[in-house]
């Protein structure tokens, strides 16, 4: 299969790989391995509407890409930030009915826990297994976004519950009161900001989104389904529904000033 994926959750990254054709399901498999073809970003979260056009059309040109049709897309679906998500699901779901092939949706969080998880195996992979991460990606307002995961094989993840858009203090506080599970780990962009949330953790994929590890977590929910229907995509966390968790910041006006 050849991918296209984009993450717009922050900056914009993009990228298009081959990988073993997943879609006669089989369960869980063998790990799966990316041959990455071309890659693009640029880290301005505020360039979205501009930047994915040139990087896409540059992309799709790529002599590796251009030699062989794309078979889907795989796009982030936040938490977010409303603009930079937005211009990304847009730029996926119009390259998918373009060329006819199906857009997948995987929530950026899922995608740092698995970058993050990756990451931990790289030192140790029997800790990677057993390990619960703690993501906590930029939500703006003095705010994160904020989840937590375990493995699930060598290419998925399991959320513990669902996601929030919060304070870090106020996170970090209801971690040091029992009332959240402490995570061993801490992972996001998030993170990185706000030094209370790693304290005395370490700190890994600190990052919103990552382009490559969204590709694999699609590649492995889809081989578990027996079909790929809308409702089954829904329940497999892999429709494109965005996750925004708030209204936007800037809000268009419903009506004349008096």
């Amino acid at each position: 299969m050849r991918i296209l994926s984009i993450d717009s959750s922050l900056g914009t990254q993009l990228l298009v790989a081959s990988a073993p054709d997943v879609r006669s399901g089989g369960g869980e498999s063998a790990p799966i391995v990316l041959d990455v073809l071309t890659t693009a970003r640029q880290d301005s979260p505020r360039r979205h509407a501009e930047s994915l056009g040139p990087m896409l059309a540059g992309a799709l040109a790529a002599p590796a890409v251009a030699a062989a049709p794309l078979d889907a897309v795989v796009a982030a679906t936040g938490p977010a930030p409303f603009t930079g998500l937005r211009a990304g699901l847009v730029a996926a779901r119009t390259v998918g009915r373009a060329r006819g092939i199906p857009v997948y949706g995987v929530p950026s969080l899922d995608a740092v826990a698995r970058a993050a998880l990756d990451e931990l195996a790289g030192q140790d992979r029997a800790r990677a297994q057993s390990a619960t991460v703690l993501v906590a990606t930029d939500a703006r307002r003095k705010e994160v976004y904020a989840a937590r995961y375990r493995a699930r094989g060598a290419d998925d993840v399991e959320r513990l519950g669902g996601f929030e858009v919060l304070a870090p203090g106020a996170l970090r506080e209801r971690e040091d009161a029992g009332a959240l599970p402490a995570a061993d780990v801490v992972a996001g962009s998030g993170a990185a900001m706000y030094p209370e949330l790693a304290a005395g953790r370490e700190l890994l994929a600190p990052a919103s989104g990552d382009a490559a590890a969204q590709v694999r977590l699609a590649l492995a929910r889809l081989r578990r389904l027996p079909e790929a229907g809308p409702e089954v995509l829904r329940e497999a966390g892999l429709d494109t529904r965005p996750l925004y968790l708030r209204r936007p910041d800037v809000q268009m006006p419903t009506g004349r000033a008096r």
